[in-house]
């Protein structure tokens, strides 16, 4: 990752001079680089970590359990102890591309040497039930009916949100800019599903007849999982003004701190709880290419 950065900033570094001729300096146009108040500035933030947890959340955030058997909790094996960061998405700092698109980030300067920062993301998913319809195998032999499956109905949903301020301080070089700031941010994750009609049915051995009754007698016909943490930063900086309002900069976090909670919700029982706490020095490395209006 750190090869990849130094020739992405190589790059820009020998690409920018080109622009700046083209643009004209700022000395003999009048053009002033630095942030002034009442500024908006929109970037696209290109990073190695994704800000949004695990997205497969129905692999692990729903109860897996009948009613005769099973375990409510993290992993696939019973009693099996796992690590929480890898469904929190917390990983090191090589897992993943400097090029993947981390989200938009916008800043708000109400002094000319400080802003305010937000960004947001989120991922809406919702599929409605579909009942289980039975086939006709007898009726007609050499012409059957096919069954259709059944699918469950489910709504998830992935979101983060987060907030802070940056002071910018000034250089000899009026396209350069650096700055220090704090960051607070909140997301969560949630996933619910209500099954429908299966054709499923459980046979104690009771029944006369032997048919049995739906398994929905016997299970809880919904499902739930969530997660959510909360996450204080410092952040550091650079900016550099390729051209008047085009922005090219490098952030990341010098000291990074957050705890996650995951909750695995089987209706009619306790909820399954596991906490996680992270601490991360010179986290979340981050390129962005802005514009400034």
């Amino acid at each position: 990752m750190i090869k990849k950065l130094c020739t992405i900033l190589l790059s820009a570094a020998l690409v920018a001079p080109l622009w700046a001729q083209q643009a004209g300096s700022g000395k003999k146009e009048g053009v002033v680089f630095a942030p002034r108040k009442g500024q908006w500035q929109v970037s696209l933030v290109l990073g190695s970590q994704s800000p949004f947890y695990n997205e497969n959340t129905g692999s692990y955030l729903l109860p897996n359990f009948t009613n005769t058997e099973g375990s409510v909790g993290l992993g696939g094996d019973k009693n099996q102890s796992v690590d929480p960061g890898a469904y929190l998405n917390i990983g090191g700092f090589n897992n993943n591309s400097l090029v993947n698109i981390v989200g938009l980030q916008g800043k708000y300067f109400w002094d000319d040497c400080w802003a305010v920062n937000f960004s947001f993301g989120m991922n809406i998913s919702v599929t409605p039930k579909k009942d289980y319809i039975e086939g006709d195998y007898e009726t007609v032999p050499d012409m059957i009916i096919p069954a259709q499956k059944y699918v469950n109905a489910q709504a998830t949903n992935n979101w983060y949100v987060s907030v802070g301020t940056d002071r910018y301080f000034k250089t000899s070089n009026p396209r350069i800019h650096p700055y220090v700031g704090v960051l607070a941010g909140f997301q969560m994750a949630r996933i619910e599903t209500t099954e429908p009609y299966t054709g499923e049915v459980y046979d104690d051995g009771e029944d006369e007849d032997g048919d049995g009754l739906p398994t929905q007698v016997y299970l809880a016909a919904g499902k739930a999982g969530q997660m959510f943490g909360i996450k204080g930063a410092a952040v550091a900086g650079v900016e550099y003004s390729i051209a008047k309002g085009m922005i090219l900069g490098l952030e990341f976090q010098p000291v990074a701190y957050r705890y996650d909670l995951i909750q695995i919700c089987p209706k009619g029982f306790d909820k399954y709880n596991v906490s996680h706490h992270n601490v991360k020095i010179f986290d979340m490395p981050v390129l962005k290419f802005g514009f400034r209006f």
